[in-house]
């Protein structure tokens, strides 16, 4: 009688060690064995759902400047606080027009090899003694009434120092354009992004860093369409008698950055609204490419995600894309030069923008996630 008056003790203590068992043995080291990210990008209103507190409060590992979230198991065993850059926003403009781009350049272009080798066209000048440089005037100021110059350049991507003689002829520039497309913008402030990829200087094929600049409408006059292994491109230019449509903020290896002027005609003609989805969401399968191919109707074409890539921090080349959509292929032969920047959607959400092609096979190409260039 006594045992059956305590069996029902001994059974709750008997699950109690059986469920501790369990928990020790196997789900401790499969948590353990789970590879976690220390930083996850999300957007407000994903951060709102899973955030440990309301967004707007603070915690003892919350402050003003970070924020964090438990990630769980099944969404109930705490495995760690990681934590979370916020998108500044959940829904965009989507872009697909192209913009012509008047930047300046952060530093100064070389556009000819100096006759001693010092100097080579596309070197990068950001100081001269020192002192840094941003215009020609800067440099004929910096040099004036001396002979020989230490210079602090970037060529091929590294940085160098040189010592040069002034008897020499240098030409340089300090501003660049071209033309690329509108990915998207920000209708709470009118910022926006284009382009997707670091900007090329047409003349010398450098690629470098803006510090400002203009954006401009531009006039799309014609299609080379891609023969073989030359890539095509979509002719467009900046007309004679354009004025600004907004401003540049920079532009870096993932694009242009800057601010659209509240009466701009390319804003007021950008009216498509769509949520955006971070990296987490996307997935190999049908998608669809925004562009234009006459400079003022925007189109979607479709396209597939062949492959994306786990990239726990900013780098170019997240996914792989291929165009199928026949009518596109037969117009322009693939992706083509001009269509940088143009918007990858996959199931309603604004996922990346196109960046580069691949020359072997022009209907496959590039392109970043949304986070990253939004960031």
């Amino acid at each position: 009688m006594k045992i059956k008056s305590h069996l029902p003790l001994i059974r709750s203590l008997c699950f109690s060690v059986l469920a501790f068992s369990l928990y020790a043995f196997f789900i401790v080291p499969f948590v353990q064995g789970i590879t976690t990210p220390d930083r996850i990008v999300l957007t407000p209103s994903e951060y709102a759902a899973r955030a440990d507190v309301k967004p707007n409060s603070l915690t003892g590992t919350d402050t003003d400047t970070e924020k964090y979230i438990t990630i769980k198991l099944l969404g109930l065993i705490p495995i760690k606080k990681v934590l979370v850059d916020i998108l500044p926003f959940d829904t965009i403009l989507v872009g697909g027009l192209p913009i012509g781009i008047t930047g300046e350049i952060d530093g100064l272009l070389v556009t000819n090899d100096t006759p001693d080798k010092t100097l080579r066209q596309g070197d990068i000048i950001k100081s001269v003694d020192n002192l840094p440089v941003q215009t020609t005037q800067d440099f004929a100021t910096a040099t004036a009434h001396k002979d020989q110059i230490t210079l602090t350049l970037i060529r091929n991507g590294t940085k160098l120092k040189r010592t040069l003689n002034l008897n020499q002829d240098v030409n340089l520039r300090d501003d660049t354009n071209g033309v690329g497309i509108l990915t998207f913008i920000n209708p709470e402030n009118n910022q926006f992004s284009a382009l997707g990829h670091q900007m090329t200087d047409f003349a010398t094929g450098t690629t470098m860093d803006l510090c400002g600049g203009e954006i401009h409408a531009v006039k799309t006059y014609g299609i080379v369409k891609t023969q073989g292994k030359q890539t095509g491109v979509l002719q467009s230019s900046i007309p004679a008698n354009s004025t600004s449509q907004g401003s540049i903020t920079q532009g870096t290896e993932f694009g242009i950055t800057g601010c659209f002027k509240p009466n701009s005609t390319i804003l007021a003609s950008t009216t498509t609204t769509m949520p955006v989805a971070t990296r987490y969401h996307v997935k190999p399968g049908k998608a669809t490419i925004r562009t234009s191919l006459d400079g003022v109707t925007v189109e979607e074409f479709d396209c597939e995600i062949l492959k994306t890539r786990y990239q726990n921090r900013r780098q170019d080349k997240s996914m792989v894309i291929r165009i199928t959509d026949p009518r596109l292929l037969d117009t322009t032969g693939g992706i083509v030069h001009g269509m940088s920047g143009s918007p990858i959607i996959q199931n309603g959400h604004l996922v990346g923008a196109l960046t580069h092609a691949l020359t072997h096979d022009p209907a496959k190409g590039y392109a970043l996630y949304i986070d990253f260039i939004a960031h």
